[in-house]
């Protein structure tokens, strides 16, 4: 913990107020891009897992050399593994867009305010991580 903390303080400015929100900004596109890219693949994964049961199938009833069969069947139940992996993903990546809005939301409501005063200050104002507890 002690090494994240001080990687954020290396940052500097780059914790200001509107850098974090920056960040929760990116943070969430990020997540959303996920989302629909884990989304597109499992669908896609389920598609060539009924494809291959399929194929599988038509092997079985064509006859084939049943190891072939089998090797099919194999390949469609590791495209259905891949479209289940896929699924909870996209549940993942869902959570952390919800949840970047919520800590977005957040730190408008703890900083917004403290920001918009000290922007409208013409006093100097100290820089981010100045007053972090010790």
């Amino acid at each position: 913990m002690g090494e994240i903390a001080s990687a954020v303080a290396a940052d500097g400015a780059a914790n200001g107020y509107q850098a974090v929100g920056a960040k929760f900004t990116a943070l969430q596109s990020a997540a959303a891009d996920l989302f629909e890219h884990a989304e597109r693949l499992a669908q896609r994964m389920r598609a060539n897992a009924n494809a291959a049961l399929t194929v599988a199938e038509l092997c079985a009833a064509a006859e084939a050399d049943p190891r072939h069969v089998a090797a099919v069947a194999e390949v469609g139940a590791a495209f259905g593994q891949v479209s289940g992996d896929c699924t909870r993903l996209v549940g993942s990546a869902e959570q952390t867009h919800l949840a970047t809005a919520d800590v977005q939301a957040a730190h408008q409501a703890e900083y917004g305010a403290v920001h918009e005063a000290a922007t409208a200050s013409r006093a100097r104002q100290a820089k981010p991580g100045f007053y972090r507890p010790v």
